[in-house]
């Protein structure tokens, strides 16, 4: 059993936020007035509040409206942890060769994921394209709603984000004010008398993203190990796995399904199925003439790796905001809808195509979509390096070596993942990157 720490870099993200430090989200805005849009709208100046409060005291937390980037941890931090176990077995075949395999797996637990604790109440927006003259769409969970008294229809009810009223059904008889769709964008705010709103639209709280301990993980394998020691010259090892990782979060930086963090259950995006790896070193034999064709005929060495492994899974995702829930962290918890199976194409001869776009489409508004978080698989790699080696003795005791190096010997293309974003229109499912074609490296050393 192994015990972590938590990473610096989430302590980090905790420092620009209230009440020492403040964010803010400015568009189409001028550079001497910052805060005044061109379209004549003024957004609340966020970092004219820093306060240095004693602790325990409270925090007025509209003096740093808006809030757009602000997280949290639990008031109870436990430290992740994880199980490993295995079982393996070796066997001698020969005096300087062993054979080696087993069962190895680990289970993470309590591992940090990002949680949005201020999700936008996607009912209400749904409720309110109900109502005639008013209109709610994705990346409206941050906007002012004003509904008039007597503007419900018979027999609609909106439901209430906040507010000691949780819903009221038309016809209604009082005017409602909503000043965002979050359960804390407006703290205050009464909606049913416009009591404590902010008056002029803009809510106090966007986005509150809590670094929580949801986040579980399984990893299972099978391992095998071939290994020759060196003799006449050869140095030998090749291994395979065959394994399979789950998690609910692959870093602390991937959003979960704030509803239901099991929802975002699936392989994790450093999963690998099958990897292989073998790896020689031959010193070749040396022929020792007496004289000085020595430097040119002995010394030699080659040594090379060939890497097969299956590809990374593919993370699938939608930033449409089309669940109506505005998450602005890493990520946003969206996916799209699978509505065909998966086939994988050869992006040289399809245009760059990994697999059909078509196979996708967009959640309905209101909803995340049934595709899973990370897709099996993406392209694989097919690699080899290789080396020479020449070694030439200097008296008796300094050596020069010359090496000569080739990575991705074959120059064989290797694509990394498709564009797994379906807002990105276009580029979805098309391979853009490939990985390193042919690289030759020289070096000279002097071992003394």
């Amino acid at each position: 059993m192994f015990y972590d720490s938590n990473e610096e870099l989430i302590f980090a993200s905790f420092v620009a936020q209230p009440p020492f430090g403040g964010s803010t989200f400015l568009t189409n805005t001028f550079f001497n007035t910052p805060f005044l849009g061109q379209s004549g709208t003024v957004t609340p100046n966020p970092f004219n509040g820093f306060q240095s409060p004693t602790p325990g005291t409270p925090v007025d937390f509209a003096l740093f409206r808006p809030i757009v980037l602000f997280a949290n941890y639990p008031q109870t931090l436990r430290p992740p942890y994880a199980n490993q176990y295995h079982l393996t077995f070796q066997r001698e075949l020969s005096r300087d060769m062993l054979l080696q395999f087993g069962y190895v797996g680990s289970q993470g637990h309590r591992l940090l994921a990002s949680v949005d604790q201020n999700f936008g109440n996607a009912q209400t927006c749904l409720d309110l394209n109900r109502i005639p003259g008013m209109s709610c769409g994705p990346f409206g969970e941050d906007a002012a709603y004003s509904i008039p008294a007597g503007t419900i229809p018979a027999g609609v009810t909106l439901h209430l984000p906040y507010g000691s009223v949780p819903s009221v059904t038309g016809p209604n008889a009082n005017p409602i004010t909503l000043v965002g769709l979050r359960p804390y964008s407006s703290p205050l705010c009464q909606p049913t008398t416009g009591a404590g709103c902010p008056p002029d639209g803009v809510p106090v709280f966007s986005s509150l993203f809590g670094m929580m301990p949801t986040a579980n993980s399984a990893y299972n394998s099978f391992q095998t190990q071939l290994s020759k020691r060196m003799g006449h010259g050869l140095d030998l090892l090749a291994s395979y796995t065959f394994s399979k990782s789950m998690d609910n979060a692959s870093s602390f930086e991937n959003s979960v399904n704030p509803i239901d963090p099991s929802r975002s259950r699936s392989l994790s995006l450093f999963d690998a199925r099958h990897h292989l790896v073998v790896s020689e070193y031959w010193r070749l034999p040396e022929l020792r003439p007496a004289n000085w064709t020595r430097f040119l005929s002995d010394g030699w060495a080659l040594a090379g790796i060939v890497t097969v492994q299956s590809g990374f899974p593919i993370r699938l995702t939608s930033s449409s905001d089309q669940e109506l829930m505005g998450s602005l962290d890493f990520e946003s918890p969206g996916q799209p809808n699978q509505v065909a199976a998966f086939r994988r194409l050869d992006p040289r001869t399809s245009g760059g195509y990994y697999f059909n776009p078509s196979a996708f489409t967009d959640a309905s508004l209101g909803q995340i979509g049934n595709a899973p978080r990370a897709l099996c698989c993406g392209p694989g790699i097919a690699n080899v390096d290789m080396a020479v080696h020449k070694i030439i003795p200097i008296g008796e005791r300094d050596t020069v070596e010359f090496r000569t190096e080739f990575f991705n010997l074959i120059n064989h293309t290797q694509f990394l993942n498709p564009d797994g974003n379906i807002t990105n229109g276009a580029t979805f499912v098309l391979v853009q990157r490939a990985r390193e074609p042919r690289v030759v490296q020289l070096a000279l050393r002097f071992i003394f």
